[in-house]
């Protein structure tokens, strides 16, 4: 028997359907256009054949992603047949694949204005009113299905998530009582009610909600997220009776077998942890990463050899490079250098933990005294292979690695051929700003640090260490301001970005503002010499001399004996205590 090759199929129809005198329109997208006609009165005959010919064409024609085509050929289906819904919800899908959401939004609108009671295309107006962001008109809609359709959850559930997402928390859960209050057995509403109280730290309305969803229909996975909530508590021994419950009813669920290692964790029972890492092996399918947990768990109680010799076994069996670069560090912890370099080597470019092995042998050459070895093993690194496995931060090291054996011309050449490679990596930029102001090239540095900002306006660190050049050099001060105030708003937390607004405010004579910002500097950064340096300055502009001494001794007490700055300071100490006390 013949087959039709598909693509005859489509001719074929053609041809008959020209025999059969069928000559759709072309028209524009007209959400419905044949039915707006129809409810105008202008009856038209149904031409199912023609209808299902375009419908056909269509179809092949989405498939092909070919969707141009395809919503022309939609449409003129829908003119042979305008009662056919199955076709017209076609288009504003076609539409959206096109990127074409407002026309979507227009053609679902016109569409519901004639078919008021299709829940599936309100539903998916919602669903795009919500991508565009216009969440009230999304929520509308939902209200509109559940109005229509009082029997189905569907709609108050995504009208839930949808308040939720929103950070509308009390909507969220009203949406949610007015499904429970029809039907007090919805298991959805139950679980989403219990999810809404735990973002709101009511945990216990969260577990009383989660007990009623258990009862409709027992779950691992949400008794998995009932013991989130225990640890959440730090209700260990719930968490843990919850797990236990877990694996009595299915001994290989991993996920519980884990969660349990994980509460034996944070309790610090390494044993228990141990014990259950090695009942998961027996069960899992990837026994290599249980390896690779219990080897760290050993780790941490400095039970090397033993961490050592299970890596070593799970090679034997399956070569894993984070097997192998654990394997490397814990070798590295016990001074066993030369085997470190062994293992690291192995580690290929493809692997994710290759540029982590090339840092540490480079790590390990220093430490071995090797400065030329370090900077061979990062050269190679960089320049073999069409530069597989290379990365930014391997120019930067580079760099430092020459700046630290005097060779200035060749740190800069690194980050030369870095910026080469990669122009566009504002990391890279920045680390470069730094060298330069190491290297004793403080306007070049600050150059790029402008650069830096230019691409990136809320990198906090080069906003610090422009504003805080300026008002060291006591130039552009207002604008100054502006830059460390944007920083501190991106690192609230950091004191050395504080301290450069201290800084600012002392050279701008504004002292009351200039203590407040450096008194909270030396919170966040107590160890800081600097900071202190410049606490003790606004103090003595205040007229608070003791506190000033204070905050100077409190400096020279973290600078280091052979530190400059520690003499030129202790003389600025000695002179006023000499007028303190003449």
């Amino acid at each position: 028997m013949k087959r039709f090759h598909p693509l005859l199929i489509v001719p074929l129809l053609f041809g008959l359907l020209l025999a059969a005198g069928c000559q759709p329109s072309t028209s524009l997208v007209k959400p419905g256009g044949a039915q707006m006609s129809a409810a105008a009165g202008q009856a038209e005959s149904v031409d199912y054949s023609c209808s299902y010919f375009y419908f056909l064409w269509g179809r092949h024609a989405e498939l092909a992603r070919n969707y141009q085509e395809a919503l022309e050929a939609y449409e003129k289906a829908l003119i042979c047949d305008p009662q056919a819904d199955y076709i017209a919800r076609k288009i504003p899908v076609l539409l959206l694949r096109m990127g074409r959401g407002k026309e979507a939004v227009a053609w679902l609108k016109r569409y519901l204005d004639e078919n008021p009671r299709e829940a599936g295309s309100r539903m998916l107006l919602a669903k795009i009113l919500i991508r565009r962001g216009r969440y009230d008109e999304a929520a509308e809609q939902y209200r509109v299905v559940h109005k229509q359709h009082p029997k189905e959850d569907a709609a108050l559930l995504l009208l839930s998530e949808l308040y939720r997402n929103m950070n509308k928390p009390v909507a969220a859960r009203k949406a949610l009582q007015e499904i429970l209050a029809v039907n007090s057995r919805s298991y959805p509403a139950h679980v989403l009610l219990a999810r809404l109280y735990l973002s709101l730290k009511q945990y216990d309305d969260a577990l009383a909600e989660y007990d009623k969803a258990l009862k409709i229909n027992w779950s691992e996975d949400l008794l998995l997220e009932i013991s989130n909530v225990y640890l959440l508590e730090k209700h260990y021994g719930d968490a843990i009776a919850m797990y236990r419950k877990i694996i009595a009813k299915d001994p290989k669920n991993e996920k519980a077998h884990i969660a349990l290692v994980n509460v034996y964790l944070l309790q610090h029972k390494d044993q228990a942890a141990l014990a259950e890492l090695n009942r998961l092996k027996a069960i899992t399918l990837h026994p290599e990463q249980v390896d690779l947990t219990i080897a760290r768990l050993y780790a941490r109680l400095k039970e090397y050899d033993k961490s050592i010799r299970i890596l070593r076994d799970s090679l034997q069996r399956n070569n894993m490079p984070q097997t192998r670069y654990l394997l490397a560090i814990l070798y590295f912890q016990t001074k066993r250098y030369d085997q470190a370099l062994v293992e690291l080597k192995l580690i290929g470019r493809d692997s994710a933990e290759y540029k982590n092995a090339v840092f540490l042998q480079v790590r390990i050459l220093r430490e071995q005294k090797k400065p030329e070895q370090a900077l061979e093993v990062l050269e190679q690194a960089i320049s073999r292979d069409g530069g597989k496995g290379r990365s930014p931060d391997m120019f930067v090291l580079l760099a430092r690695l020459y700046q630290v054996q005097g060779k200035k011309d060749l740190g800069q050449q690194a980050f030369d051929r870095g910026l080469a490679l990669y122009p566009d990596d504002d990391k890279l930029l920045y680390a470069y700003g730094l060298f330069l102001d190491t290297i004793g090239e403080p306007n070049k540095a600050l150059s790029v640090m402008q650069r830096v900002i230019k691409r990136q306006p809320r990198q906090a660190e080069a906003l610090n260490y422009v504003g805080y050049s300026w008002a060291d050099k006591r130039i552009h001060l207002d604008q100054a301001l502006g830059y460390i105030k944007r920083a501190v708003d991106l690192r609230p937390e950091n004191g050395y970005i504080r301290d450069s607004l201290g800084w600012v405010y002392y050279r701008l004579g504004r002292n009351r503002e200039a203590l407040e910002a450096l008194e909270l500097a030396v919170k966040l950064s107590p160890n800081d010499a600097t900071i202190y340096t410049h606490l003790g300055d606004v103090l003595l502009e205040l007229g608070r001399t003791k506190d000033a001494l204070a905050a100077y001794h409190k400096a020279i007490s973290l600078l280091k004996k052979g530190d400059k700055r520690r003499k030129s300071l202790q003389k600025k100490v000695n002179l006023l205590e000499n007028q303190e006390h003449p």
